[in-house]
């Protein structure tokens, strides 16, 4: 009994760190910045916010090197995307 009890224990210890490092999805889409409302684009801040947060929380915890570039790689493209279509907004709003 002894045995399955420290069993158990030590699979949930093991278990519950590798839970945790769940990447997040990248926002579906970004609305085009030249035909985008203002409550548009700042419902997609708001989830380019939660995906950055979300790749915070993911590179605190993630331990290979290889997946947390790959993952930076991904922040930066939807960063990119996003400020594109900030920039094309603000020239429409002039």
């Amino acid at each position: 009994m002894k045995k399955c009890a420290a069993f158990t224990v030590l699979l949930a210890a093991v278990a519950i760190p590798a839970m945790g490092c769940d990447r997040p999805s990248a926002p579906a889409s970004i609305p085009d910045g030249k035909t985008a409302t203002k409550e548009e684009m700042l419902a997609a801040k708001r989830q380019v916010d939660a995906f950055k947060n979300g790749m915070e929380e993911y590179f605190a915890c993630e331990k290979s090197t290889a997946k947390k570039d790959a993952a930076g790689a991904e922040l930066v493209k939807v960063a990119d995307r996003f400020n594109a279509q900030v920039k094309a907004f603000k020239a429409k709003e002039g």
